[in-house]
Formats: C-alpha cells, sequence, structure tokens
C-alpha cells in the first residue's frame, strides 16, 4: 500500500523472514535486537496491514516429481470470463492465472510431473466452455525466481 510507514526494524524484519521465515521469534529478536514479544507485535501488525500475506515453506516442486513447468497463454470469449476463471481456480496444477494486456486474457504457469499429464491438462484446459486457443511454452530451466519484495 503505497504511502505506508516503515522504520529500519520493520524493513530488516522483512528481509530476514524472506530470507527464513522459520526462525523463532527469539531468535528474530536477537538478530533485531529486540524482545520476542516486540518481535510477535511487529509481525502480527504486518499481517494485519497485509504486508505479510502468509508465512509458508518454499517447497521444491522437482524433488516431489514435479518435473514439467510450463506457461500457457490462453484466449477466451470474453462473455465467459467468470466461468474460465472459475474453472481455472479449480485445476491444482494450474499454480498462477495471471490476467494479462495483448494477445493474451491469460499466462497461467503450470506444474506437472510429465509431458503425459501436461497433454491431459492442456485438453482440459482447452475443454473449457470459453477458451478458444492456448499457446504453451515449457520452461527449460529456471534463471531467477525472486519472489521478495522490501519496502522502499
Amino acid at each position: 500500500m503505497p504511502g505506508m510507514e516503515f522504520d529500519n526494524i520493520d524493513k530488516e524484519l522483512l528481509r530476514i523472514l524472506q530470507e527464513n521465515a522459520d526462525l523463532t521469534y527469539s531468535e528474530l529478536g536477537r538478530k533485531l535486537g529486540i524482545s520476542p514479544s516486540t518481535v510477535y507485535m511487529r509481525v502480527k501488525r504486518l499481517k494485519e496491514r497485509g504486508i505479510i500475506k502468509r508465512i509458508v515453506a518454499e517447497v521444491d516442486p522437482e524433488v516431489l516429481g514435479y518435473r514439467l513447468r510450463s506457461l500457457v497463454f490462453i484466449t477466451i470469449d470474453i462473455k465467459n470470463y467468470n466461468k474460465v476463471v472459475e474453472e481455472l481456480l479449480t485445476i491444482p496444477q494450474v499454480k498462477v492465472v495471471y490476467d494479462i494486456t495483448g494477445e493474451w486474457a491469460f499466462a497461467l504457469e503450470v506444474l506437472v510431473k510429465d509431458h503425459k499429464e501436461l497433454s491431459e491438462l492442456l485438453d482440459r484446459i482447452g475443454s473449457i466452455n470459453g477458451v478458444q486457443h492456448t499457446s504453451t511454452a515449457v520452461v527449460l530451466r529456471v534463471i531467477k525466481e525472486d519472489r521478495k519484495v522490501l519496502p522502499v
């Protein structure tokens, strides 16, 4: 949210949590030079303000057998926008749905185990009422993937 005030402790707390959210409040307090209860209150406030959406474990998909990541671009009949979105949200292999500008209506990031599962997934997406066309790009390697965001 533009205009939010962050002091240096908030900024450092966010930086540390984005590197390792597994630290206890005591460990965070030692790193920040504040008490664990103060860390707790700051984290709680950052959550209440919507700055910290959630704290989760980052899992390596390849270790769990999901070896194929792809980007799927979709054009749709705009009259079916809401129905297409609703259906996309029910598909577990669809990890990200972006509503985008330009030639395509949506860009999806999908994660599957193999080419067979990708083919079945593309058939499912293509059969959604309102989907007109898809184009798929298989990700060969991830060169940079950084979800960290710090206040300016």
